[in-house]
């Protein structure tokens, strides 16, 4: 809100440049609803998401009103927060629209003989919102507000990262009451200005914004004092939320135990690792990857979570000043975690540990409700920084200073299947061959069993393979040497073809998506039958 600069697409109507930062600020609200999206699409230099948002206006606006007039404008922001404009301001714009039935109303207010355009500047494909010398306010509403998730995201963007920066939570003395409010300052067109941000419920903000030297702080209190006279009782006017009490912590057995009274939650998500790995973790068939992890100084310490959908092999390591509080590792296949002590508190599980299993819940989104929710439930705060790209040879929590430590306790060994558990997919193919129980047949034995097949059905060879989906080359089918079980994880594309030999057991174990073709009167059962 306090500025922005973004690049806009002239929508037809008549329209003016400078009334579509209204439409920007409003379709923000609508996407995200959320505190720290006005902040992060609106105060933050976030270019794209604003081009984007501006980009679609008319799809996501069907039906909306922009005023100019400033009585208007006092009229909707009386609508909004049942207040008047403070002494010596006037409304600039205001715009009321209306998406799936559910309202929403954005009102710009200015300094009193202000010119309009020396705060909106537009040029061809170009807005520019800069409150130059003057302070000026915004506020807003939405309808698709939801309560509890307007608090976690306001405690998340006091949290701050790396585009946002750091809001202060602070009291400001107004009309016999202590307000909360957040503050910040931004350097906007070379200009440092100061930002606050006053969160009231059912959606609804009141944003001030003006030089940090010549703020105009009689302006907000007078403000302030006629939101306190008018809402008596409302929770989010006078309370700061916290991510720590967001949700009330309890006992989950898929939580981690003994963790510090204050932390912050920081996860890392990617599909799988950056690196191959030579070596079986679980069961599935999946290839093994590794991704790299360091942590850092924190402001306070972190818990990690790690999440995958491939197995994964994270390696953390950490600096002298780190302070990881625990690391939970979950996926949809196994997800192993060396480099770190074994003190460490630590706790892994993913979809395949079995029915009963805690329930994994990656995902590729920061603002995933499903992650949201989990993570409150886990550890009673939300997510603090959500990362699932890297800037370079590995994932970075915090500042980190001088060389990263591993320690030797948990090793790539360690978190290995044992050799005595027979691994999935084609891993375990390649260890039934080497044991000399499969190996890959022959053209002629192919040959054999399809000649046979053709015979008893009264059909050619051709029509036999054609008939039953399959190639069968020599070098895609097994041939059966002795008895052994199947290793599990031969679905899909780690499905087999196994030929056995007249007199010979079919191998044990689950069929899976598996094809067994048999020289004893050439049958065939399985997935790729026809």
């Amino acid at each position: 809100m306090g500025w922005t600069r973004t690049f806009v697409r002239r929508e037809r109507g008549g329209i003016v440049l400078w009334t579509l930062v209204a439409l920007i600020l409003v379709a923000g609200a609508y996407y995200g609803y959320k505190a720290f999206v006005f902040y992060r699409a609106n105060v933050a230099p976030a270019v794209a998401e604003v081009a984007k948002v501006a980009g679609a206006v008319k799809s996501v606006l069907p039906t909306f009103e922009v005023t100019r007039d400033p009585e208007e404008v006092a009229t909707v922001l009386l609508t909004m927060l049942r207040i008047a404009p403070p002494a010596g301001y006037a409304g600039a714009f205001g715009i009321t629209f209306e998406v799936l039935g559910k309202s929403s109303q954005v009102v710009a207010l200015i300094p009193e003989g202000v010119p309009a355009e020396q705060i909106f500047e537009g040029g061809k494909g170009e807005i520019r919102f800069n409150p130059g010398p003057h302070t000026i306010f915004l506020a807003a509403r939405s309808d698709t507000a939801d309560r509890e998730e307007m608090r976690a995201a306001i405690a998340k963007m006091v949290a701050g990262d790396a585009q946002t920066g750091t809001l202060q939570p602070v009291h400001i003395a107004a009309g016999g009451k202590r307000v909360a409010a957040y503050v910040g300052t931004a350097e906007n067109f070379g200009t440092r200005n100061r930002l606050v941000f006053v969160f009231l419920d059912d959606g609804r903000l009141l944003h001030a914004v003006g030089p940090a030297d010549a703020f105009d702080d009689e302006a907000l209190v007078r403000a302030l004092a006629a939101v306190v006279a008018t809402h008596p009782a409302n929770d989010l006017l006078y309370v700061h939320p916290k991510a720590d009490t967001t949700v009330a912590a309890r006992s989950d057995p898929c939580g981690i135990a003994g963790l510090p009274d204050d932390f912050d939650v920081v996860v890392v998500s990617v599909y799988k690792g950056s690196t191959p790995l030579d070596v079986a973790i679980d069961r599935g068939g999946h290839d093994v990857t590794r991704e790299e992890v360091v942590v850092g100084a924190t402001p306070k310490p972190v818990v990690l979570v790690l999440m995958g959908y491939d197995p994964i092999v994270w390696n953390v390591g950490q600096t002298a000043d780190a302070n990881i509080a625990g690391i939970l590792a979950q996926g949809a296949h196994r997800q192993a975690v060396i480099g770190v002590p074994k003190s460490t508190p630590m706790v892994s599980y993913s979809s395949g540990d079995g029915p009963n299993a805690c329930r994994s819940f990656r995902t590729g989104r920061a603002d995933d409700p499903v992650l949201g929710k989990r993570v409150r439930e886990l550890f009673g705060r939300g997510v603090a920084t959500f990362l699932d790209r890297k800037a370079g040879p590995r994932f970075v929590v915090g500042e980190v200073a001088g060389e990263a430590e591993y320690s030797p306790e948990i090793t790539l060994a360690s978190v290995a299947l044992p050799g005595n558990v027979m691994p999935g997919g084609q891993r375990g193919i390649d260890r039934l061959v080497r044991e000399k129980s499969l190996r890959l047949a022959t053209e002629g034995e192919v040959a054999a069993w399809v000649n046979g097949a053709a015979r008893q059905r009264g059909r050619s060879a051709d029509e036999v393979r054609r008939g039953m989906g399959l190639s069968l080359r020599g070098e895609a089918v097994y041939f059966v040497l002795g008895d052994f079980e199947l290793p599990p994880g031969l679905y899909g594309a780690h499905s087999r073809t196994f030929l056995v030999p007249a007199g010979a057991t079919p191998p044990s174990g689950e069929r899976a998506h598996n094809t067994f073709l048999t020289m004893d009167g050439f049958s065939c059962y399985g997935a790729g039958c026809r």
